[in-house]
């Protein structure tokens, strides 16, 4: 099961933020995702990235 929906925002161990845009496997079963930054793609794996903290903004 995927941890990250597409839209979601991630940061990666790097510490970039990006938006999850594609979902996929490897031939041996790794869950990737492909992290959009700035108009550029970065194909990550599931466990070198978290949730980004929601941000609340006050009405």
């Amino acid at each position: 099961m995927r941890k990250f929906a597409l839209g979601d925002v991630v940061n990666s161990d790097k510490g970039r933020r990006g938006i999850v845009r594609a979902a996929f496997k490897s031939r041996e079963g790794q869950q990737f995702y492909a992290v959009e930054k700035d108009g550029a793609v970065d194909y990550l794996e599931e466990d070198r990235l978290t949730p980004a903290p929601r941000v609340e903004l006050a009405a």
